[in-house]
């Protein structure tokens, strides 16, 4: 019975009618919910709405732990007293040896270490977003988000992108060299070695070909000095234990100029930084860690457990080391590979930095923007950044990897 029909009822009130006959304080608009017009829908219209930044995180997640890990250098703000500008650097090689001499012996020529110069190509990164007029309008009325919000989740997606497709993509046998790659360079590029390019394979197992790993004008297979420290399994995937981890970073640091425990950080998935952690607690006493902790009570909903401390810990470093985790991490192995970055300087230089180059270009067209519908030919809101960077590393030896490991 539809409520228009209760005022006619047996002479009754509504009131009375609803107080008789249902059970229950039901309102009398119990319907106005099934009246209002839906606020999404799967047409173009529904992408609009204020569903669009969740589906955009179920369909993607917003992380970019690497990207955001890693230090960021804007070369363009450089000045004569600043760092340099350019994108190309000399590396030092051939450390001097010790010279001798018999008494009354002649004094030796002089000697100079080597010179590499080392130069990469800027990549460009952009994102570009496109909104017609009737979305944005439409946005704004219905779920207020307009034209600002979207090209703020563009931003962050662009930056997600970089991670995801750059930084953390991993590379196959035969994939476009360096000098045809437009992309940021990934990690499995900037952190390798000649040994690696030479025997190992890549995620699909099949080994790679000579140039795959080259970076910037290095040769992996001719300029070794630009080896980083590299562990890698050729065999089958070795087990990842505390004797594994613990023989790995102790030879790194015999490798390398930087301080490991104290100037670097973890690079990895969210697989092996659980296995990390928990092989960092089983070295650890945890319970006397606790022990020093106060006793509280935690939320569950409304209510509160009973006062206490936690009965579980999980680490987020090793042996001092900061994990970061990504659910972007590169595979070589059935776990993800580990990556250790230097996060320090060398003389006033980042070792490894995300450089850009020139500053961000950012271009808006459409309503109230910097140029209107004519300059685009079309009654669209649009919007352009372009980032011009890569990945430099200023110390080959400063970076290490631990890769085809299982758990």
């Amino acid at each position: 019975m539809r409520p228009n029909e209760l005022l006619s009822y047996g002479g009754n009130s509504p009131e009375a009618f609803v107080e008789s006959h249902l059970v229950g304080n039901v309102p009398l608009d119990w319907d106005d919910g099934l009246l209002q017009r839906a606020q999404y829908d799967t047409s173009v219209d529904g992408h609009v709405n204020s569903i669009f930044t969740a589906t955009l995180y179920a369909q993607y997640n917003s992380e970019h732990e690497w990207y955001s890990a890693l230090q960021q250098v804007d070369r363009f703000n450089a000045s004569l007293e600043g760092p340099v500008t350019a994108k190309a650097y000399r590396a030092a090689t051939d450390a001097v040896d010790l010279q001798t001499h018999p008494e009354g012996g002649d004094v030796p020529e002089g000697e100079t270490f080597g010179v590499e110069p080392v130069e990469f190509d800027p990549k460009r990164s952009e994102t570009v977003i496109e909104v017609s007029d009737l979305q944005e309008i439409r946005s704004t009325i219905e779920d207020a988000v307009g034209f600002e919000e979207f090209w703020e989740l563009q931003q962050e997606q662009l930056d997600l992108a970089i991670d995801r497709d750059g930084i953390s993509e991993a590379v196959f046998q035969g994939d476009d060299q360096y000098d045809d790659e437009d992309k940021i360079t990934t990690l499995d590029r900037v952190i390798a070695s000649s040994d690696e390019e030479d025997e190992a394979t890549d995620p699909n197992g099949d080994p790679y070909d000579a140039g795959d790993l080259d970076y910037g004008s290095i040769t992996r297979a001719e300029d070794d000095w630009a080896d980083s420290f590299v562990e890698y399994h050729v065999t089958e995937d070795e087990q990842l234990t505390e004797d594994l981890v613990n023989r790995f970073l102790n030879n790194f640091n015999e490798f390398a100029d930087v301080d490991v425990y104290s100037d670097t950080a973890i690079l990895t998935g969210h697989d092996t930084a659980r296995v990390l952690s928990d092989l960092a607690a089983d070295r650890n006493n945890v319970r006397n860690q606790a022990a020093m902790a106060e006793y509280v009570r935690e939320n569950v909903g409304d209510g509160q457990t009973i006062r206490g401390l936690s009965g579980t810990a999980r680490y987020r470093d090793y042996d001092g080391i900061p994990i970061v985790a990504n659910q972007h991490a590169i595979k070589h192995g059935d776990l993800s590979s580990i990556f250790v970055v230097p996060t320090d300087t060398i003389r006033g230089q980042p070792r490894l930095a995300i450089e850009q180059f020139a500053e961000p270009y950012v271009e808006t067209a459409g309503r109230g923007q910097t140029q209107g519908y004519l300059a685009t030919g079309r009654y669209r809101e649009e919007a352009l950044m372009m980032m011009h960077h890569e990945a430099v590393n200023r110390d080959f030896s400063s970076g290490a990897l631990l890769r085809d490991i299982t758990e």
